[in-house]
């Protein structure tokens, strides 16, 4: 089986279980890029029977920091930017969040139903400032043909997942998604390198590698600093407001406009 990343050839890594211990699948390694991807998953018709699984209890806390975490992001690395889409956006949370927060932000999902976000659906056929894919990668079954497209629409992406840096039982690992088998692609921080470089882009890791940026522009090493810094020490995550580059006009929330537009676009 070769690599979906880099096309080396892989090492079968184990065999675990998925939908509650009713299924064995196997795992494949790849040392050339150190990618771990499941065997050909010709079960994700059942996987997403339910979209967002119904362990996914952590949604609405995700989406909560996420949106604190994207702030912070913006403000501090490039304020410039506009227009936005949250990809793989689920029921739409964290669009509703962030544009209240004042930040032109749609929304694309292509097996969830909008629920949160309605009417601010954006197109993979347009291009962004800024593209979110949060905890998406590891969902993704060909994951360079989709990371590739999103490059395509945006000069910067900003997305998180959990990599296998220090992974030292991955059969056993919370991460594999044991319950639902939606996690398919699992990547270790050479192979983000290795994704960026391929495409001729910067990669950078931000948050002890749970959050990461792809990006065609060249991002201040002191803006990434102070960002990580804010990020990642305790002190510094309680008091973050206080060190964080918040521009001096801030941005208006867009509760009040998109509230008109919807009235008129429901009751026209």
């Amino acid at each position: 089986m070769n690599c979906k990343i880099c096309n080396k050839k892989t090492n079968k890594l184990t065999e675990a279980t998925i939908f509650a211990r009713k299924k064995i699948i196997s795992y494949y390694k790849c040392e050339t890029c150190k990618f771990i991807q499941s065997q050909e998953p010709d079960w994700l018709e059942e996987s997403y029977s339910d979209v967002i699984a119904k362990t996914d209890i952590g949604l609405m806390a995700r989406n909560i920091k996420n949106s604190e975490f994207t702030e912070k992001f913006i403000y501090n690395v490039s304020p410039e930017i506009n227009k936005c889409l949250d990809f793989g956006a689920g029921y739409g949370v964290f669009v509703r969040i962030m544009r209240d927060k004042g930040f032109n932000f749609l929304w694309h999902d292509d097996y969830c139903q909008n629920l949160f976000a309605e009417f601010f659906e954006g197109s993979i056929s347009e291009e962004y400032d800024l593209v979110t894919a949060f905890e998406v990668f590891e969902h993704l079954p060909q994951p360079m043909d989709t990371i590739t497209k999103l490059t395509s629409m945006t000069s910067t992406i900003l997305f998180s997942t959990l990599t296998t840096d220090n992974v030292d039982d991955f059969e056993n690992w919370w991460y594999r998604g044991e319950a639902t088998g939606q996690h398919v692609s699992f990547y270790h921080t050479d192979t983000l390198k290795f994704i960026a470089s391929k495409l001729n882009i910067n990669y950078n890791a931000l948050e002890e590698n749970n959050f990461h940026v792809f990006t065609k522009k060249a991002i201040s090493k002191k803006a990434l600093k102070n960002l990580n810094s804010i990020l990642n020490d305790r002190f510094m995550k309680k008091f973050s407001n206080m060190f964080i580059k918040f521009p001096k006009k801030m941005r208006v929330s867009l509760l009040e406009e998109d509230y008109n537009y919807l009235i008129k676009k429901t009751f026209k």
